[in-house]
């Protein structure tokens, strides 16, 4: 039966396993192998949302949370001050000894 490669995007075959014990490998070599390490930081962004006429340009902000290639839309539809209040509290949970003030990007 023929295995492929468990790593997004590879169509590698497995190798069949060296030994008579441990598990089945899933990988096609050690650079497949490789994940991402967790410990990417977490930045937390305040972004322009698209506007529409109801409100003027520039005015509604959004608050998401990023790692690596993952975001995450926190809130949306806020005014600048409430993006940076929300910002400034998530800051303050992910790196409580972080000296508050100063820009968030």
């Amino acid at each position: 039966m023929r295995r492929t490669c468990a790593a997004k995007g590879c169509e590698n075959e497995v190798p069949p396993r060296n030994g008579r014990f441990g598990r089945n490998p899933i990988y096609c070599s050690p650079s497949c192998r490789k994940v991402p390490p967790a410990n990417l930081p977490v930045a937390v962004e305040i972004a322009h949302e698209p506007t529409d006429d109801a409100r003027p340009a520039g005015r509604i902000f959004s608050v998401k949370l990023s790692r690596g290639d993952k975001t995450v839309t926190v809130a949306e539809g806020l005014g600048r001050p409430s993006a940076e209040h929300l910002a400034g509290e998530i800051l303050s949970i992910l790196a409580p000894s972080r000296p508050r003030g100063g820009t968030i990007s």
